[in-house]
């Protein structure tokens, strides 16, 4: 596996990748941009997420998305020599991302318990639906099956049917997790003898962190009584040419939006006479301050937000926030030239280092498109790689 030149904290750590579609690649496209070097392991007819619109010169702009700075070789693992190419490729490699169900695995010999034997120091993460083992192991999960399962959609919509997350937020914080535990178990293996270890990231467990750490609070105290409505704390409201939303929650808060938007009658309301009485009563609220903000323009009432120093902001659209100016110097956006595909935009790292920077670039492959050099690199011949490809091992 190639090593390629980076200065990211990453340098010189090889990934072997046989994941599909989000929450696998994410992570493996997250670690190479801190510098890993990452080979994907795809199927002959490849992941696919590759099929999923919109398209541009054969390439999806999802796939694209979570697979940039990656090499790709197409094995038929259900071969013993595409078994064999992937049993080497996994002992020269530091880190191993899958996402297959643990029986599978198992069955082409890819399983953690068997290939450390060839490679101890490797740290092997097996991102599934609902874990290794227990009484939904087996089951197929989606970001679809996880969020209405964990109670997150029940929270979404308290006063109302059950409503989604509408962004693949499950697979999106399962890569973000996968990637925490690489790092501290690269930390580990640094500090104990070159020890690798088996990682599992259930979307299932890690999910539930995410939607729960906050959500819990009427659950906590098992032995407590007290219990508060889980409600919408807040909801848009109107300018004269958009829409704001924010959360007001002190007094202070309360008593300078109340001035500002001319409503400072609501001072006197016992509806909204504290932070308690204000969440109970945020419809009204809202209602309320909506007929002072429609008297202004968005542009007007940032102005004076930013002046009072009152936590409202606009809401944009996705075209919108990439202009935005504070988006634009974080660049939370990147764009860049490609050879294949023309200039690209896609969303940057989420961590910048002062000295050992993340690097967003590169393309996605095509299918297979490493597998030659990717053979090579663990020696086989080019008269052997002729005969895996005649013969359907490689494509």
């Amino acid at each position: 596996m190639a090593n390629e030149a980076s200065r990211g904290p990453l340098a010189g750590i090889k990934v072997l990748e046989i994941t599909q579609m989000v929450a696998g690649p994410l992570a493996g496209t997250m670690l190479a941009d801190l510098g890993a070097s990452v080979v994907k392991v795809e199927g002959l007819k490849g992941d696919p997420f590759r099929n999923v619109k919109p398209q541009h010169k054969g390439m999806c702009s999802h796939f694209f998305a979570v697979n940039r700075h990656k090499r790709s070789i197409a094995l038929d693992l259900k071969s013993e020599e595409g078994r064999a190419v992937a049993q080497s490729l996994a002992a020269e490699c530091d880190v191993m991302l899958v996402n297959a169900r643990p029986a599978a695995l198992q069955r082409l010999a890819l399983n953690y318990e068997q290939l450390k034997l060839r490679n101890p120091g490797l740290i092997y993460v097996m991102i599934t639906g609902f874990g290794p083992d227990g009484p939904y192991a087996d089951r197929p999960a989606f970001d679809q099956v996880i969020q209405p399962l964990t109670g997150a959609m029940a929270l979404q919509g308290p006063e109302g049917p059950p409503m989604p997350l509408r962004s693949m937020f499950v697979d999106k914080y399962a890569a973000s997790t996968a990637v925490s535990a690489v790092n501290a178990a690269l930390f580990h293996r640094e500090r104990n003898g070159g020890e690798g270890q088996l990682i599992s990231v259930p979307l299932m467990k890690s999910f539930a962190f995410f939607s729960l750490v906050d959500n819990l609070h009427n659950l906590c105290f098992i032995e407590g009584d007290e219990r508060t409505p889980v409600i919408n704390i807040t909801r848009p409201f109107r300018t004269a040419d958009g829409m704001f939303m924010g959360h007001i929650q002190t007094d202070e808060q309360f008593a300078a939006i109340s001035r500002v938007l001319d409503a400072e009658h609501l001072l006197e309301d016992d509806r909204f006479s504290n932070p308690i009485r204000r969440v109970q009563n945020y419809e009204a609220l809202w209602h309320e301050l909506e007929k002072g903000a429609l008297k202004f323009t968005s542009m007007e009432l940032e102005e004076i937000a930013v002046r009072e120093g009152l936590p409202v902001g606009k809401v944009n659209t996705v075209e919108e926030f990439l202009a935005d100016p504070q988006a634009r110097h974080l660049k939370c956006v990147r764009e860049y030239d490609t050879e294949d595909y023309g200039p690209v935009r896609v969303a940057a790292h989420p961590v910048d280092y002062s000295h050992s920077p993340a690097t967003v670039g590169g393309v996605a492959p095509r299918i297979g498109q490493h597998s030659d050099q990717i053979l090579r690199e663990i020696g086989i011949h080019e008269e052997q790689i002729n005969a895996m490809r005649a013969s359907g091992v490689i494509c």
